[in-house]
């Protein structure tokens, strides 16, 4: 894969780039009581891309029918267990009820046990008949779950692979810290690199906007959906549309509703995914304030480069300026650069670029673009923010909305201040 640093970035993906999975690994979390023991295995769930079915803390409460029930109705592919020296016999009643509940499975499901060896092992031989193997780093585990995903020795590795792949390239050519975020029908991504190589990826599945639609909902409510809809639309009916495009996962929007519900759910599904990251104590503000944010997968793919723009501003929330690029036919280019100030009365911008200079006064709540070609140096007074940066075809995008982005309650208001956003950038025809 090649990136240059420029307004388009040439990028040659190979086949596995568009290689669809072949459906997620159900995971059941095993943990101590301690948080941060819950959110280390997390990580690995996340890192892998499987899906969380079911989270049991050594502190749950409920007999042991209770969990074991509880387990058999999860129907796991693989459960997931974390412990230590000083409390390896923590888990045993959590593995004992894996074994009332799973063992009647065909087939049964993997036990991966990480931490301390001698107790991992001990704990893996209490799950007999269940296959028990034990890992010394997350990074095994990590493998060993990405393993289950290909079902087979001819599968080629998963999107999520590819995305981490690219998230490195990018930043080690762009010398600096990026984010890549790529929504799926069923998958969603987003994954930091830094320019030595080290990563930070979540992998939440199955959200997305296609098969993994209704998922969205399930996990966030449809008020969450419909909040990002620029125009009025009833719970019942919104829902009867998230769940045809749950059945009908591969149909392209032919209107403009139908692509702003798409739109909706990508936000949605980033905002998710996100969330399950500082959920597992993952580096989420570095996200947010990565100075490069490329796109891929269906937020790559809307029609207009200011739609894959909004949503992503959006979900991600940039805390800094941020160069935007998106993937479009086998090359990254770059869409617009955003600028992020929440002035305490107002603020003036000050663009100088090959066009000329550009100076504009920006309120609280202000959200618009501002033209601008090839490099651009940029100051704000009333707000810390300046820098230089390449800017995109649209130009330079100032959004002075304040973090996170706050939505009116009231349809009456909420709706034209979306209109007037997506307005702003062209971003529907509303």
């Amino acid at each position: 894969m090649t990136v240059s640093t420029g307004p388009r970035a040439s990028v040659e993906l190979g086949q596995t780039a568009r290689t669809l999975s072949r459906g997620p690994v159900g995971a059941v979390l095993l943990h101590a009581r301690e948080g941060r023991t819950r959110e280390a295995v997390l990580r690995v769930a996340l890192a892998a891309g499987v899906e969380v079915r079911s989270s049991i803390a050594a502190a749950d409460g409920r007999s042991f029918v209770d969990l074991a029930q509880q387990l058999r109705d999860a129907h796991p592919d693989v459960v997931i267990a974390r412990v230590d020296r000083a409390k390896g016999d923590e888990l045993a009643t959590l593995v004992e009820a894996v074994r009332l509940g799973c063992a009647a499975q065909r087939p049964m499901p993997h036990l991966f046990v990480l931490g301390d060896a001698r107790a991992a092992a001990t704990l893996a031989t209490r799950a007999a008949p269940i296959p028990g193997e034990t890992f010394a780093t997350d990074a095994d585990a990590v493998a060993a779950l990405r393993a289950l995903r290909r079902r087979d020795d001819e599968t080629p590795p998963p999107r999520a692979e590819e995305t981490e792949r690219a998230a490195r390239n990018i930043a080690s050519l762009a010398g600096t810290d990026t984010l890549v975020v790529d929504v799926g029908g069923m998958a969603t991504s987003c994954v930091l690199a830094r320019p030595a190589g080290e990563i930070v990826a979540v992998h939440a599945v199955p959200l997305g906007v296609g098969a993994g639609a209704d998922r969205v909902v399930a996990d966030g409510g449809i008020d969450r959906v419909r909040r990002w809809l620029p125009t009025p639309i009833d719970a019942p009916a919104l829902l009867e549309r998230v769940f045809n495009r749950a059945r009908w996962p591969d149909a392209v929007p032919t209107s403009p509703g139908a692509l702003a519900l798409e739109m909706a759910l990508a936000r949605e599904a980033i905002a998710r995914a996100l969330l399950d990251g500082a959920a597992a104590g993952l580096d989420v503000t570095g996200m947010r304030a990565a100075p490069v944010v490329a796109l891929g997968g269906r937020l790559a793919a809307f029609p207009r480069a200011a739609q894959s723009l909004i949503v992503a501003v959006d979900a991600v929330e940039p805390s800094g300026l941020a160069t935007i690029i998106r993937e479009r036919a086998g090359t990254y280019e770059t869409v617009a650069v955003v600028a992020p100030l929440w002035p305490r009365r107002s603020a003036v911008i000050r663009l100088r670029h090959a066009g000329g200079e550009t100076e504009q006064r920006v309120a609280r709540g202000g959200f618009f673009l501002m033209p601008a070609k090839g490099r651009v140096g940029l100051t704000a007074t009333g707000a810390n923010l300046r820098g230089t940066v390449e800017a995109g075809g649209l130009g330079l995008l100032v959004d002075a909305r304040g973090r996170p982005v706050d939505l009116p309650q009231r349809d009456a208001e909420r709706i034209p201040t979306l209109a007037r956003w997506h307005a702003a950038v062209s971003a529907l025809p509303v």
